[in-house]
This record gives C-alpha cells, structure tokens and sequence, in this order.
C-alpha cells in the first residue's frame, strides 16, 4: 500500500472510531508499526490529526476546556436518565455509595430508592440534594471548584482516601481505548483516581457520545470501572464491561 493510501485510510477510520492505536492500525493497513508511526507524524504535521501516546485520534475528539454544569444539563438528558435508572439497581442496603460530581451522577440521585445506605459525594450540590431528599449524607471537603461544584484538591483527596466504598458511581468527559477514563483538569484526575481506587465496584456513566473522546487528564483505565452506557459502542470495546440499560 502506498503512503498515500495509508494516509487516506488512516483518516477515514478515524472519522468512523475517533481513536486507535499503532497496533491496531499495523494490522489494518498491513504496516509496520515503525511505518505507522511515521505515518502518523506526517498526518499530525499535517493537522489532519492529533497524535497521542500509543496512536492517533481524531481533532475534533480532543476536549480541551470544560463546560458549566448548567450547559452539560441540557445535553443528551434522555439518554443519561436511562443510565441513571439502570445504576441506581445496583445499590444495596448498607452499602457505603460513592457518587461523583457530574450531570449523569445527578441525575442518578434524583432516582435514588435505598434509604438504608449511606451516600458519599464531593459534590455540594449533590450533597444538598441528597439531604433534600432524606438520605445519610457525606460531604468531602477540600476546595470548591465553580464551574462543577466539586471539592478538589489534597485535602479532598486525603478525605476520600480515608473510605471503603462498597461501590461507585463516575462521570467523565471521555472514553477512549488509547486514554482509558479522562477529564479536563489535574485536579479533578486526583480526586476521581483516589475514589475509584477505594471502590470494591467503580461505575462510569457515560451517554455514548463520549466514546472516543478524549480530555487532557487521565484518571483511571478503562478496565478498573464497568461501563454503564445508552447504546453499545463499536467493537474495539468489547473486550471490556460494557452495561447497556435492560
């Protein structure tokens, strides 16, 4: 195959998955990954792509700022009350929940039916929810950041440390094979690394449009949490827990 037909393949894969790897795409093209590799530098020159650690993705995936939590409401709320309604079937009584900051994960609390566990968030606005709502609530302190109501930060992170959560609930900004679980900021990486780590069961909920996306921050891979989604992703998932609404 020639150069250029490996450029334009590369491209059209990646307007259909968004991201892959140099392995992966050494067995498509028929390549080797040393000329993968440098195919991949020559289209990144180019602008035509972004090159990542271990492969390629696509410009448009790449998220590098972060929307209000206000904006993010409005966004896919359909499919993100389906996944809402199928994690909250997961909590049992006397479970000790952790539920992160997020849109989805708010949603989830509106849902809520077991009154017989106690819930944990870094989250203001989802604590004052919970409470609302007469549930055993636990805020984690730290620094509040405005634009998700989350508590980050060392302090933040030394509190959720202290827990054993029997499960919990995630949001992310992105999926993806390459790049495993994102988000936008440092500080928002630390404190989601620290809870997953201390979850005997970790969920991400995540609407399907962010497979495939990326954001600067990498917080967790993707086989460390189960995946609860509105609609399957393509076949370069498979291999991982992928929970689809019943």
């Amino acid at each position: 195959m020639l150069a250029a037909q490996r450029y334009n393949k590369i491209l059209q894969i990646l307007k259909q998955r968004h991201s892959i790897t140099v392995t992966e795409l050494s067995k498509i093209l028929k390549a080797s990954e040393a000329t993968v590799r440098r195919d991949i530098n020559v289209l990144h020159t180019k602008g035509v792509l972004i090159k990542i650690y271990g492969g390629a993705m696509s410009p448009e995936s790449y998220l590098t700022t972060e929307e209000k939590v206000q904006i993010r409401e409005t966004v896919n709320i359909k499919q993100k009350m389906i996944i809402a309604a199928q994690a909250v079937k997961l909590i049992k009584a006397s479970d000790v929940v952790y539920i992160d900051a997020g849109t989805t994960t708010s949603l989830l609390i509106e849902q809520l039916q077991e009154k017989n566990a106690t819930y944990v968030t870094n989250d203001a606005s989802h604590a004052v929810k919970l409470m609302d709502l007469g549930f055993e609530t636990i805020i984690i302190g730290g620094n509040m950041k405005s634009v998700t109501y989350a508590a980050v930060g060392a302090l933040a992170v030394a509190n959720v440390q202290r827990y054993n959560f029997t499960i919990g609930f995630f949001g992310t900004n992105g999926i993806s094979l390459t790049a495993g679980f994102t988000t936008p900021t440092t500080e928002e990486a630390m404190i989601k690394e620290a809870a997953i780590r201390h979850c005997k069961k970790a969920y991400v909920l995540a609407d399907s449009s962010k497979f495939g996306k990326i954001t600067p921050v990498n917080f967790a891979v993707l086989n460390m949490a189960s995946i609860i989604t509105d609609k399957k992703p393509d076949d370069s998932y498979e291999k991982y827990n992928i929970i689809l609404p019943d």
